[in-house]
């Protein structure tokens, strides 16, 4: 009799122990990077020239500048845009607290700007080698500083259409908004959060419809600031593992693979905090603490909705990108009620917004005087080709799959072998400035993939735990096109700070400063700090299964012995 219970434990043991070892990580087929960057010169280490012999536009090697010179666009009011200065700046010329602002790749980043005056530009490379059907993917880290005045520091404009980011392709030798361009959506204040005086990285996949294309990464502001500049270092072009069809070639069949549907995660009730005296309410950053934590924990008191405490939160706190353990976070401030924040504006609708009339403008016929102020400004006007109208069949949703890596080398590049996934970090999917949902990283089985999603321009930002500072962009803003799927992977390194977060003297009055890039100095290998716990992934809970049932075998082994 007991052989066979002795057999039966064995048995049972060894079964478990198998399923165990086989149980699936939840690892989503996040779309795959299958090239290095294809672009020329992308950090702008390679030298430059002066274009046209214009001493005030320096371009990088490998890349050509284009702009309007004296004519108007369209939301510019009837104002004329003029040529920008463009510098290629060196990273010693910098003063210390803007080189992580600005500087992504190497020691120089590319400068365009230009005060008092709208400004339309584009920066473009010819791309040969591609595969015709294949997809591929732009990704440019872009600052925007368009700055409507100075009083008190930096100030954003108040106006969500003045600034805005856009991409284009087509066949070698097309012009710039020429007919025949393919476009990326137009990016702007109305659906980036903190697009302004923000590093974000701006991301759209296309698909090769010739060996060689031409790509212009646009960008402008429709109205006359003080200063409308931008930034951008470190800009990329890969091939994707997916392929489409191209009409009248032979391209297959799109290949991107999606994750089974995964139920958005839940919060955990807390208890009620108590006010002080006074009825505030303060909280003290805690390890595992992130703000995402934070809001669903306080929600209840402020009588808010988490999505709703989130932001209310950080501008009691002069809206701190980070936070780091011991610091004492306002919730409620003394004596005073917070009011629920008004409803964000709908994403754009089609026709009629600001957004698309600036869209179709930039894509009229305009004629470029680079490298002279004296021509008169060409008035003739060329018939804009009608856009397509959007046919009525149903619509084919997306995918953004998430994850976020222990970058402890401060790359912005994970090494699998030595650098795991990241537990702890909120990462947020926003449109049209609205929270669509949120993911907390668990640290075993991201990707995550947020599926369903309706085609569109989506904003993906990085709430890291405490401690933790992003080694990647911490906010990316990409376009979810028809069965797309669209990864995206944030660097976050142990990196404790000692500056208050009430003291704000020296940052940006911005309206939101939530994606500023702030890539800190490499400080050496620190100690990763707590990541929630043994119990918050599922790598402990699977040892603690096998250590059951290594104790079960043995039990099995004694018994037979004894029997």
């Amino acid at each position: 009799m007991k052989n066979k219970v002795a057999k039966s434990v064995l048995l049972l043991a060894a079964t478990l122990m198998v399923a165990v070892f086989s149980f699936p990580r939840g690892d989503a087929a996040a779309q795959e990077i299958v090239s290095g960057n294809l672009f020329q010169n992308p950090g702008f280490e390679g030298g430059y020239f002066n274009q046209d012999g214009i001493p005030q536009i320096a371009v990088p090697n490998g890349w050509r500048m284009h702009w309007l010179d004296g004519v108007a666009f369209d939301g510019t009011e009837g104002k004329v845009a003029y040529r920008p200065e463009t510098v290629v700046w060196y990273i010693e010329d910098a003063p210390l607290n803007e080189r992580s602002l600005f500087f992504r790749d190497g020691s120089y980043t590319l400068k365009m700007f230009k005060p008092w005056a709208p400004v339309l530009m584009a920066l473009s490379q010819e791309v040969s080698g591609l595969e015709v059907g294949r997809n591929y993917r732009i990704s440019a880290p872009i600052f925007v500083d368009i700055v409507e005045s100075y009083d008190g520091g930096k100030n954003a404009p108040a106006r969500n259409d003045s600034g805005f980011v856009r991409f284009s392709v087509g066949p070698t030798g097309s012009g710039w908004n020429s007919a025949g361009l393919t476009y990326s959506p137009l990016w702007t204040a109305a659906n980036v959060n903190g697009f302004y005086l923000n590093n974000i990285t701006y991301s759209w996949d296309f698909t090769a419809t010739a060996e060689s294309m031409i790509i212009f990464l646009e960008m402008g502001s429709r109205h006359p600031y003080v200063n409308s500049g931008f930034f951008m270092d470190g800009v990329g072009l890969y091939a994707l593992g997916t392929t489409s069809t191209v009409p009248g070639s032979s391209g297959g069949s799109s290949g991107s693979g999606g994750a089974p549907a995964q139920a958005g995660p839940t919060s955990t009730p807390f208890p009620t905090p108590t006010p002080r005296a006074d009825g505030a309410i303060i909280h003290t950053v805690n390890t595992g603490d992130s703000f995402w934590s934070i809001a669903i924990q306080y929600a209840p008191a402020l009588g808010l909705t988490p999505e709703q405490a989130l932001p209310v939160i950080r501008e009691l706190n002069n809206n701190p990108a980070f936070i780091n353990v011991g610091q004492e976070l306002v919730i409620k401030e003394a004596g005073t009620t917070v009011a629920a924040p008004e409803a964000t504006a709908e994403a754009p609708v089609e026709g009629g917004t600001t957004e698309e009339s600036a869209e179709a403008a930039s894509t009229e016929e305009v004629i470029e005087v680079e490298g002279t102020d004296t021509e008169e400004p060409a008035t003739e006007e060329v018939e804009t080709p009608a856009e397509p109208e959007a046919t009525e069949a149903a619509v084919t949703t997306g995918t953004i799959c998430v994850a976020a890596f222990d970058d402890i080398n401060g790359d912005g590049a994970r090494d699998e072998a030595t650098e795991g996934l990241q537990a702890d970090a909120a990462i947020t999917i926003f449109r049209g400035g609205s929270t669509v949902t949120t993911h907390i990283t668990d640290g075993a089985s991201e990707p995550y993939c947020f599926e369903n999603l309706e085609p569109d321009t989506y904003q993906v930002q990085i709430f890291p735990p405490a401690d933790y500072q992003p080694t990647t962009s911490p906010s990316w803003a990409v376009s979810v096109a028809e069965g797309a799927q669209v990864s995206v992977a944030f660097g976050t390194r142990f990196d404790p700070q000692e500056t208050a977060v009430a003291d704000a003297s020296t940052s940006d009055t911005t309206t939101d400063t939530t994606t500023t890039e702030t890539e800190t100095a490499d400080t050496g290998d620190a100690a990763p700090a707590e990541e929630g716990g043994f119990f918050s992934s599922i790598g402990g809970i699977v040892l603690v299964v096998a250590a059951i049932l290594i104790l079960l075998a043995g039990v099995g082994v004694v018994m037979l012995r004894r029997g």
